[in-house]
């Protein structure tokens, strides 16, 4: 099955958090969990991500490194790029099924606004492909990317470093402003 019944307080699959407050664990309320066949999907889907953006993000270092500039950066990446934006329609499957216990609304206006922003803008304007702009979506992309699918294949395999879970919930207070700001 995709779910199972646990009452461990602080499961990583819980759909509700566990604290203090909630009292004994024998008087909580038994929760769904991911079963192994959903665990080992999520597992091998978030590596695959993760892989991903680490693909793009070497190739954006050894784009400069090669060539100096920014300039054609999009170009080289785009098919890379495309790609795994896409694969991301995947986590729509995963809300409307439930094995992530998140928002069909809220996941479907995240992944539809970077697809917009991949496949009808940038790809669509070549003008804009050589701006800052894009590479700096590019790489405010890649760092998010990297840092939340790790963090989810951690947690996933109950080993969440420290390290990761504090880039989860710190690298935005960086990025999120100067994504923003370069997107106006």
């Amino acid at each position: 099955t995709l779910f199972r019944s646990d009452r461990a307080a602080g499961s990583p699959h819980s759909t509700m958090a566990s604290s203090e407050e909630d009292g004994p664990a024998e008087e909580q309320p038994r929760r769904k969990t991911l079963g192994p066949l959903a665990t080992a999907w999520l597992t091998l889907y978030n590596i695959a991500m993760t892989a991903g953006w680490l693909v793009l993000a070497i190739a954006m270092v050894r784009y400069y490194m090669q060539t100096g500039t920014h300039k054609g950066l999009y170009h080289s990446l785009q098919k890379t790029l495309k790609f795994f934006q896409t694969f991301a329609m995947l986590e729509l499957a995963h809300c409307a099924i439930g094995i992530v216990h998140t928002s069909v609304l809220v996941t479907a206006v995240q992944v539809s606004s970077r697809i917009f922003m991949v496949w009808f803008i940038t790809n669509s304007i070549r003008q804009i492909q050589n701006e800052e702009s894009v590479l700096l979506f590019l790489v405010v992309w890649t760092i998010t990317e990297i840092t939340r699918y790790s963090f989810y294949t951690f947690n996933l395999l109950n080993h969440l470093p420290y390290f990761i879970k504090w880039a989860r919930y710190n690298l935005f207070i960086i990025l999120y402003p100067v994504g923003d700001r370069k997107s106006t």
